[in-house]
């Protein structure tokens, strides 16, 4: 049997009409687990994320990286949704889909004709998946909305992580919030799958922004409602908890400890770092005691970290078993040899032959997290018309839609 058919969502079609990364990130992670994820796009211009400039040196000279990364595997229809015509071929399509997934605002998306009871009017069993920024109840259900706005600002991400003292908040890592909420729309998805598969019902999914960072920083969240809860007191006390800190090697480089067991590695760890009478020493005897006495502990463990560089302190860890990493920056993690061995990088061969290396999803299935036949982002339009001649339109009618701009 071919690799394709034992894939986990082989035969299952998705509709795709969304921009940028939260939603259409769902959609790669469906397309690298085998369904054919269709993404529509305005004929004249595309998904914005095409022609997105940033200037923060994320282009290249050739590959548009981003875009492969949440748009590979997938197909391009472009077709003009506010016209009668570029209609009704949608909604062929739409009668021949399992899923429909978009970003498009709900009043934008109603004002298409293209809501939920529009949809399943066409198709019955149709899933109706949707993301936004804050989520569909509340009164700015409407409200635009980005990572960095609904996901890191609004979702207190911004505030949480910010240094104590720091004049203002520091800014998010690109696509952060997006990427986790593309695992949750991806996520109800295959919930949906399974509902259907067991009942014969639809679903509708909804997923925000907002809602994945309230369910990342949930920890906190709920301590919230407990009188008393300081939130700022486990991002800016450094001496709280000693054994679960960073420490400055000689090199400038970053050890983490994260001994939530501290009592059973506090010994091992003195050892190791060259000083064993510590772990006799009354003032550390136990967790509370450690606790109590953070400060100094603290200081005395920064100290020695400080006095060897990094390597060092690896080989002296080394077969340890015992919860420490060294902090890495973001090139070194794209070396990572774990990274690597449980292969969660892949090469495609884009459309002017550059072969770009990209990530997959965070799941792996029967051992491998790489789709089974890594493909390229599509072109815009690239398989419009033949996605619309097998839902049955004909050639004349093709020609005639994509003469008059309502096919891309």
């Amino acid at each position: 049997m071919d690799t394709l058919d034992n894939s986990t969502f082989a035969g299952v079609r998705v509709v795709e009409l969304a921009q940028f990364v939260f939603v259409p990130g769902g959609g790669a992670i469906l397309a690298d687990l085998g369904a054919e994820v269709i993404k529509i796009e305005e004929p004249k211009g595309g998904d914005p994320y095409r022609s997105l400039k940033i200037n923060d040196g994320r282009q290249t000279a050739s590959a548009n990286l981003a875009m492969e990364q949440n748009n590979r595997g997938k197909k391009s229809l472009a077709v003009d949704l506010k016209t009668p015509e570029g209609r009704e071929v949608f909604l062929r399509l739409i009668a021949t889909a399992d899923v429909f997934l978009t970003s498009i605002r709900p009043d934008a998306i109603e004002r298409l004709g293209l809501g939920v009871e529009a949809l399943r009017a066409h198709n019955p069993k149709l899933i109706y998946v949707r993301g936004n920024g804050t989520g569909f109840r509340g009164p700015q259900a409407n409200r635009a909305g980005y990572d960095a706005s609904c996901f890191w600002a609004r979702g207190g991400f911004a505030e949480a992580l910010r240094p104590q003292g720091a004049a203002q908040p520091i800014s998010p890592r690109p696509a952060l919030g997006d990427h986790a909420g593309s695992t949750n729309i991806a996520l109800g998805i295959a919930a949906a799958l399974f509902r259907r598969e067991r009942t014969g019902e639809p679903s509708l999914i909804e997923v925000s922004l907002l809602s994945t960072a309230t369910w990342i920083l949930s920890a906190d969240i709920v301590m919230s409602k407990v009188p008393g809860y300081n939130e700022r007191v486990a991002n800016s006390n450094v001496t709280r908890q000693p054994l679960t800190r960073a420490y400055r090697c000689a090199d400038d480089r970053w050890i983490q400890l994260m001994f939530l067991d501290p009592d059973r590695y506090w010994p091992g760890l003195c050892q190791r770092l060259g000083r064993p009478e510590l772990a006799q020493d009354p003032r550390y005897a136990s967790v509370d005691l450690r606790s109590e006495h953070g400060l100094e502990l603290h200081a005395v463990l920064a100290e020695i970290f400080a006095e060897q560089p990094a390597r060092s302190w690896g080989e002296a860890f080394a077969g340890w078993d015992a919860p420490w990493e060294f902090i890495q920056s973001i090139s070194e993690v794209a070396e990572d040899p774990e990274v690597i061995a449980n292969g969660h990088f892949f090469d495609v061969e884009v459309s002017d032959g550059t072969k770009v290396q990209l990530v997959t999803g965070p799941v792996s299935v029967d051992g491998s997290a790489r789709p089974a036949h890594p493909r390229r982002a599509p072109l815009k339009g690239e398989h419009t018309m033949e996605l619309l001649g097998d839902a049955g339109v004909d050639r004349a009618t093709l020609e005639q839609l994509q003469k008059t701009g309502v096919l891309g």
